[in-house]
């Protein structure tokens, strides 16, 4: 008989900084990623620009392809990272993921034609989809279930790091010197990760009981984890390593609906446009006719982001996840309503200089309410909400999908924006958001502070 229950051991005080230590060391490459992001919105600004100092112009077709290019990468990216992960572990894909983004720093550094963007951009993609295929699964796995959800939500929100440093740095460096600044993460990651262990369940998953107790004991500082360590066997037990046979089982009802609720909730967060609205943040605000110099306000969103992104990661594991999906889909919506009033005040011939504050002020709700939910809460789901089997696929299934979804939400803005005008573009983007509201009270099931084990027992029909 079972003495020793796992929540007894959770129920005691338990040592969480090697975690935070693998989370922070992880949050490099994530950065890397966010700078790919970040670079867009200064640099299109520029490269679009008749009056900008650049060694290169590109016309609103080029700028959208460079845009969206990542966005391609990423579904590369996303099924190399899924067929590795299983063979070689997710610490390793997480580690090759950063040399595709160096190589895109290389690319960016030597540009002297729209090509070298085009391939930058792509390289950049492939690190981000074999980042975002593997990390919320990897710090599932390595997480005490106290701090998952923070854990998770810490390096999603690194993301937005990335992205501050990139539009506050685009206005004053040249492509060439960002590319240099932005290699030292990658660099770094590379290093320091290596230093990381594996996790328990990668080993276990290859019956190696020894490595996953030594890797359990590195996590949690504990020199008995028999208990945790039997969890975990119940938990992997029947993996199957053949990916057609994974393919079979993730197309039965149970596994198959969760994973379209996961996609689900990431149709919403891509149906935003947040994507389309961070690659062109300096332009929109331009065209908005603000009275204050568009790259600034850039810079101070991305830093009231990070801080939105600090406040859900101390918050992620205290409230329900449904109650942070709420928040974020009535933010969003509100935001890009009035984003939409904005553009269409202009079109009646309102004073822009009166109206400076009211694009301001969207954009800035816009990039905290999606911190607060959208962004974070669906990598997390992605990590808790499938057994052993089904993480690979599951995950691999939903980045692709997702790097199609921000693929085609970046490359049809500006054509969107061409058809219909900017006011109407923003409120259908909002009234979709708004849809987050019932989908999140009536299918996303509630997750925080459940063991993996525990979870799977509660989701089961």
């Amino acid at each position: 008989m079972l003495d020793e229950n796992p929540k007894k051991g959770r129920d005691k005080r338990i040592t969480v900084w090697p975690q935070w230590l693998a989370a922070c060391t992880l949050s490099l490459v994530v950065i890397g990623s966010g700078l790919a992001n970040g670079w867009a919105s200064p640099y299109l600004a520029q490269l679009t620009s008749t009056e900008a100092n650049m060694p290169l112009r590109l016309t609103d077709t080029e700028a959208s392809w460079v845009a969206s290019l990542l966005n391609l990468g990423r579904f590369t990216g996303a099924l190399l990272s899924a067929l590795c992960q299983e063979y070689i572990g997710r610490k390793k894909v997480l580690l090759v993921s950063g040399i595709p983004l160096a190589a895109s720093w290389v690319f960016s550094i030597y540009a002297t034609s729209v090509s070298w963007l085009y391939t930058s951009r792509f390289c950049s993609g492939i690190g981000s989809g074999m980042i975002w295929c593997a990390i919320s699964l990897h710090l599932s796995e390595i997480a005490d279930p106290s701090i998952r959800g923070s854990l998770i939500s810490f390096n999603v929100n690194a993301s937005s790091v990335g992205m501050f440093l990139g539009n506050a740095m685009g206005p004053y460096l040249s492509m060439e010197m960002f590319g240099y600044v932005s290699l030292v993460p990658n660099i770094l990651f590379i290093i320091l990760f290596s230093m990381i262990p594996e996790s328990p369940y990668h080993y276990l998953l290859h019956g190696d009981i020894d490595k996953a107790e030594a890797s359990l004991k590195w996590f949690r500082r504990e020199t008995d984890v028999k208990a945790e360590i039997r969890e975990l066997q119940e938990f992997v037990e029947g993996t199957e390593t053949n990916i057609f046979v994974k393919l079979k089982e993730f197309l039965m009802p149970d596994n198959f609906k969760k994973a379209l609720i996961v996609i689900g909730l990431y149709v919403f967060s891509y149906m935003t446009g947040y994507n389309a609205l961070n690659s062109y943040a300096e332009i929109i605000l331009t065209r908005s006719k603000i009275t204050i110099t568009p790259s600034l306000v850039v810079t101070i969103l991305g830093f009231s982001t990070i801080l939105a992104g600090l406040a859900a990661t101390l918050l992620a594991d205290k409230f329900d996840r449904r109650f942070f999906l709420i928040i974020s889909g009535v933010g969003t919506s509100m935001s890009l309503a009035l984003l939409g009033l904005h553009f269409h005040l202009l079109s009646l011939n309102y004073n822009a200089a009166n109206l400076t504050w009211l694009p301001i002020f969207s954009m800035l709700l816009f990039n905290l309410s999606m911190s607060s939910g959208l962004q974070a809460i669906p990598s997390t789901l992605l990590g808790e909400m499938f057994n052993s089997n089904m993480k690979n696929i599951a995950s691999m299934c939903v980045n692709t999908n997702n790097s199609l979804m921000s693929f085609t939400s970046a490359k049809t803005y500006q054509p969107f924006v061409n058809l219909v005008g900017e006011k109407y573009v923003y409120w259908t983007y909002g009234i979709c958001s708004i849809f987050t509201v019932p989908y999140a009270l009536f299918l996303i099931p509630e997750t925080t502070g459940k063991s993996l084990l525990e979870i799977q027992q509660s989701t089961k029909k």
